[in-house]
Parts: structure tokens; C-alpha cells; sequence
């Protein structure tokens, strides 16, 4: 690894720009204080700066180390970050967000945890949510290659369910037609903890139920509603949502 990868990583310019007035206009803001702003932020000077980073560098040298062990890889980063540098150590971040090193094999597929720190008991296909291009195999320690990442298929139409809107469909549970009407889970964790669905008579916060295979993602195909109520079809209607 070079030794000035930190200053190739951070060598661009911020990009956005700063709200401090610059050059002629801090001139005219002096001469004619009226025609200043009124207001100012309270970060001054900070505008709308953000960073600007080239992980073009990072990404090829960890390509180029695909086969070999992840510990003498990590440790060749290592020997060119200071400790004591908070803009060298900040490689090490994008390092973790690039390889993912807390992998399992299931079925000889590579799996990464859906939690984070201790958490790390239910696990997903490498390559399926998050975007880590690297895993350290945990047979071998070696640096590998992750899979191609998986694009979203459609899912298939249920039998057993006809939308009728976005919030509201047609379900047959259970041999009987049933009219079921949805809501929006709301934004906060804390009300949506105390959500209720009425199909699946569970409340969200139940383990499982907003997983990417939980309950509602097999029964529904989607996680960002839940049923608020349901009725039982009369066989007028049953003739006029599902025909015959």
C-alpha cells in the first residue's frame, strides 16, 4: 500500500460551497450594511461543504489483494496510518465499509449480519443488502471477492390477493374472502412499535415481523404497511372485486 494513500483519499476539494461572503460582495456587504443579509448561520462559514473523497485508490488496492491473507493486508494499511492522526485513521473507516470481515458460511454461501456490535445473531446473503465489495473468508482468513450484488426482483402476483389501491386489497385467508384495509407505518420507531396487524394479529415490534423474510414480507411481499382492518366479504362483493 502507498504511504500517502490518506492524501490521495482526502486530496480533493470539498465540494458545495461556503456561505461566507467572499471579494467584491463582502466589500458591498461592508459599504452598504442594509443590503447585507439579515440572518447568518449559526455555523458561519460552514455553507453547504461536504467531503469530496477519491476511494478510487482504496477500492484498487484491495482488488489487487484478493487472494491473500486479510490479516497481512490489514496490517500492511496499518504500518501507513498514525494512530495519533484522526484524517490518516479515517482510512480504517472506509476500509470496514468495503470488507466485511464478521462472515459466515451457510450452505457454503457467504452471509453477513443484519446487526450491529454483540448483535450479530441473524444473518443475510453476502451481497443482498448491503453494498460490501470484500469478505474475509472465516475458513481461511483470506481475502475474497464478494457476489455480485442481487437486484430486487418483482414479486410474483399471489392468488390469493387483489389490490384494489395502494392501501386496500381483496385476501383470501383461509378458504374466505376477506377485504383488507392498510396503513403507512409511520416514520417513528416509536409508533410504529405500537402498531397492531390484524391479519397477522401481531404487533410490529414482535421479533420477525419487519425482517426481509419476516411474516409480513412472506404474507404481503412488502414491509411498509400493515393491516389496520379486516371484513369478510359478502358474496355480492365477492361477484364484484373477484368477478363470476
Amino acid at each position: 500500500m502507498r504511504s500517502d494513500m490518506f492524501e490521495v483519499i482526502i486530496e480533493r476539494p470539498r465540494g458545495g460551497r461556503s456561505r461566507r461572503l467572499k471579494g467584491r460582495d463582502a466589500q458591498l456587504a461592508r459599504s452598504f450594511p442594509e443590503l447585507a443579509p439579515q440572518k447568518e448561520p449559526m455555523s458561519i462559514g460552514r455553507g453547504t461543504k461536504y467531503l469530496n473523497e477519491n476511494l478510487a485508490p482504496l477500492k484498487r488496492f484491495l482488488l489487487r489483494n484478493v487472494g491473500r491473507p486479510w490479516d497481512h493486508v490489514y496490517s500492511e494499511i496499518c504500518a501507513h496510518i498514525a494512530p495519533q492522526s484522526a484524517v490518516q485513521k479515517h482510512v480504517l473507516d472506509h476500509v470496514r465499509d468495503y470488507v466485511e470481515t464478521h462472515v459466515v458460511l451457510i450452505d457454503g454461501k457467504p452471509h453477513q449480519p443484519l446487526a450491529q456490535g454483540s448483535r450479530r445473531d441473524r444473518y443475510i446473503a453476502l451481497g443482498s443488502y448491503r453494498a460490501n465489495e470484500f469478505y474475509v473468508c472465516p475458513r481461511t482468513r483470506i481475502l475474497r471477492l464478494a457476489p455480485p450484488r442481487c437486484r430486487r426482483r418483482a414479486e410474483p402476483a399471489s392468488p390469493d390477493a387483489r389490490p384494489i389501491g395502494d392501501l386496500t386489497e381483496v385476501r383470501r385467508i383461509e378458504g374466505v374472502w376477506y377485504l383488507i384495509q392498510f396503513e403507512k407505518q409511520p416514520e417513528s420507531w416509536e409508533q410504529a412499535k405500537r402498531c397492531y396487524d390484524v391479519v397477522l394479529k401481531a404487533h410490529l415490534s414482535e421479533p420477525g415481523m419487519l425482517d426481509w423474510s419476516g411474516s409480513m414480507k412472506q404474507l404481503y411481499g412488502r414491509t411498509d404497511r400493515y393491516a389496520v382492518a379486516k371484513r369478510q366479504l359478502s358474496s355480492r362483493e365477492i361477484r364484484k372485486y373477484l368477478g363470476g
